[in-house]
């Protein structure tokens, strides 16, 4: 109970704390049993709750949420679901293109600041075509402030 109190945990978290501290396997299993049954275990919701208190501290993309959760223990198909329903494409684009904004230096059209800011992008977990995206209109817009 002292661990859920911090923050929400996924089950496969709670095992391994639970595993390390010395319980037996059977044990475990019950205890994450009646908690689930309890609903203060919910990988779906953890899941839910993750995703939004990464988005709120600054926005990671999808692929890095996705690692994350995989950390975490979260099935594959919650972690899908629950990413999917989070973040559009559309959504990652924006969200990306804001930080690169935010991380532009000067003129923004420096070969040397494009790469550190490609890094940056692909560093979050936004995906490859999103930061190809971004950087297409970093740099249409750096040569629309030339004319």
């Amino acid at each position: 109970m002292r661990l859920l109190s911090r923050r929400a945990r996924s089950a496969q978290e709670l095992r391994g704390r639970l595993r390390r501290a010395g319980f037996e396997a059977d044990v475990v299993e019950q205890v994450l049993a009646d908690l689930g049954a309890a609903g203060l275990v919910d990988d779906q919701e953890f899941a839910r709750s993750w995703v939004a208190s990464r988005r709120a501290a600054g926005g990671a993309g999808r692929h890095k949420l996705r690692w994350e959760l995989r950390q975490k223990g979260v099935a594959e198909h919650l972690i899908r679901q629950v990413v999917d329903e989070a973040i559009t494409e559309e959504m990652e684009t924006e969200q990306a293109l804001l930080l690169a904004r935010r991380r532009i230096l000067g003129e923004g059209d420096a070969p040397w600041e494009l790469a550190r800011v490609r890094r940056l992008l692909l560093g979050r977990g936004y995906g490859f075509e999103t930061v190809e995206s971004v950087m297409r209109r970093i740099r249409s817009e750096g040569n629309n402030s030339e004319c």
